[in-house]
């Protein structure tokens, strides 16, 4: 994978992580305006409760001078009042030279809460909030107290649960959101794969309209780029067509003056026989050539399977100067081969024309499972660039690589759903070329080229 693709990253998947991460900070941002908002409030609900339990353990005390039997009494009785587990309370006596406590609740202080008389809501320098309020006209006084830790400790529980309800909300929220986020990118997902299936070239395949207002222009520009393509592509099949019917005319015209030529060259000038007769080689080779382009480029370029017998198919591809060899007990030989004959003979024609370009003689055909085999004699080539040359026909990265016949044939087993294998024989110097065919309910169209260099 390069750096380029392992950097490309999921819509679905960033959309995802910023829904989850906008949910954690909403929930902390809420949790914060409760601490700010709520603070106030549950002080001044804190303070109000302490001023009703003070009136509520007022109302529980006598009225008359407190005894200590009473005092007992009266606390034991408060002790179990409501509230008590909340909050805790003095009676405190301010006549004498310094405050007593007279009666308190078990979790008071033994200490005053206030070292002077102090009515109303205060705070101790103990940590206590206070509430004071007066009982009678003998100087004693009644506080109500409740620590700063618990007041803390309320306002902790209502930011906590506010925290865990907004992050929870958020979540829930978050998941919601990237599954309507998953099910609108799915319409992204359908027309990826009908820009998948959709061939230029072909009507049925046309893209239908987008599901969505945004994903309409994307549509209309591949939708556009494909008319330009497919524009192209007929304009170039027409030239190349064109050029095929202009060349073979002039080329048959040409094999038969050299013919003529050869029949009338006098005895005795055997070298301008061969040269004669390398030039009509050379007429034949761009003929086929010729017939190569047109039939691989012809009106629509659709294959069309038929049983093809090999042998036969071979024994009528003219070679000059190779021989072609053939095991006559070879039983899948005699096997049909399901191709398209016009197009299997000009991707063999070529093949067989590259191997005598390159020293060969002789060429056996052997037939695969999905296609044919052929082995020439010739010198063969270097694995580095046999190596290169099959990473060219991988690619499709013809120009500049790989020669017109090695392109040719790829693209006609391509057109049958296969591709063009280079190997060496296993014995012996030479090239083994394998033209797999692929099965007969596959077809990959082939497209327009530009010739290369040669191999």
């Amino acid at each position: 994978m390069s750096r380029a693709a392992a950097t490309v990253q999921s819509i679905g998947a960033r959309l995802s992580s910023a829904l989850l991460w906008i949910s954690l900070a909403w929930g902390l941002a809420a949790a914060l305006a409760v601490w700010l908002v709520v603070e106030h409030e549950v002080e001044e609900l804190l303070d109000d409760a302490l001023i009703a339990s003070a009136g509520l353990i007022s109302g529980l005390l006598p009225d008359t001078e407190l005894q200590d039997e009473v005092l007992h009494r009266a606390a034991a009785t408060v002790a179990l009042g409501p509230g008590s587990s909340r909050f805790s309370w003095q009676v405190v006596d301010d006549d004498a030279h310094a405050a007593q406590v007279l009666m308190r609740s078990s979790r008071a202080p033994a200490q005053p809460l206030q070292a002077q008389r102090r009515p109303g809501l205060s705070d101790s320098v103990d940590g206590w909030r206070v509430y004071g309020l007066a009982l009678g006209s003998e100087g004693r006084m009644l506080y109500v107290a409740q620590s700063r830790e618990e007041r803390l400790e309320a306002l902790g529980d209502v930011t906590r649960g506010t925290l865990v309800a907004a992050m929870l909300v958020g979540i829930g929220g978050a998941s919601a959101l990237r599954r309507r986020a998953r099910r609108e990118l799915q319409p992204l997902n359908q027309l990826s794969e009908q820009v998948r299936g959709h061939d230029p070239l072909d009507a049925a395949t046309a893209l239908p309209p987008a599901e969505r207002i945004e994903l309409q222009p994307i549509r209309d520009a591949i939708d556009a780029l494909g008319r330009r393509l497919a524009q192209r592509i007929h304009n170039e099949r027409a030239i190349v067509a064109h050029a095929a019917h202009a060349l073979r005319t002039p080329l048959a015209g040409m094999d038969v003056q050299l013919a003529l030529a050869l029949r009338e060259c006098p005895d005795g000038a055997e070298a301008m026989r061969q040269r004669l007769q390398r030039s009509r080689e050379a007429a034949s080779r761009l003929s086929r050539v010729a017939t190569a382009l047109l039939t691989l480029f012809r009106s629509g370029v659709d294959i069309e399977r038929h049983s093809v017998d090999v042998v036969d198919l071979v024994a009528h591809i003219p070679m000059p100067g190779l021989a072609l060899l053939l095991d006559d007990e070879d039983a899948a030989l005699a096997e049909p081969l399901m191709a398209d004959a016009d197009l299997l003979v000009a991707a063999l024609a070529n093949l067989l024309d590259n191997a005598v370009r390159h020293g060969a003689r002789q060429v056996r055909v052997e037939r695969t499972r999905l296609g044919l085999r052929l082995v020439d004699d010739g010198p063969g080539i270097d694995p580095g660039r046999r190596q290169a040359l099959q990473q060219a026909l991988d690619a499709q990265a013809y120009e500049g690589r790989t020669g017109l016949g090695l392109m040719l044939a790829d693209l006609v087993a391509r057109a049958h759903g296969g591709r063009l294998r280079l190997d060496s024989p296993a014995q012996g110097s030479g090239l083994a070329v394998e033209l797999e065919l692929g099965p007969d309910d596959q077809r990959v169209a082939t497209g327009p080229y530009s010739a290369g260099t040669q191999r």
